[in-house]
């Protein structure tokens, strides 16, 4: 057994470790639509995209299409923060 599964440096570890507790905290605070790609805002409220009575990740419960896809471009905005 390898202390270091994923052969990442002890720098690089510590970024990825922070960028994972960064994205748990804002999943948890802004809730899944802001990181789904069939997401869309109607004053200021996040929701799936032409369905603004599903907010919330609803729709990783209520089992109807469009389920949560992750938009990579949003996680870029926390690789970024250091």
């Amino acid at each position: 057994m390898t202390l270091n599964p994923t052969n990442l440096s002890r720098p690089e570890a510590f970024t990825e470790a922070r960028f994972r507790k960064r994205y748990r905290a804002a999943f948890r605070k802004l809730g899944a639509c802001t990181f789904c790609q069939y997401r869309d805002t109607t004053l200021g409220v996040v929701h799936c995209k032409g369905r603004p009575e599903r907010q919330k990740g609803l729709c990783q419960d209520d089992g109807q299409l469009p389920q949560f896809r992750l938009d990579d471009e949003t996680l870029e905005v926390f690789r970024d923060a250091a």
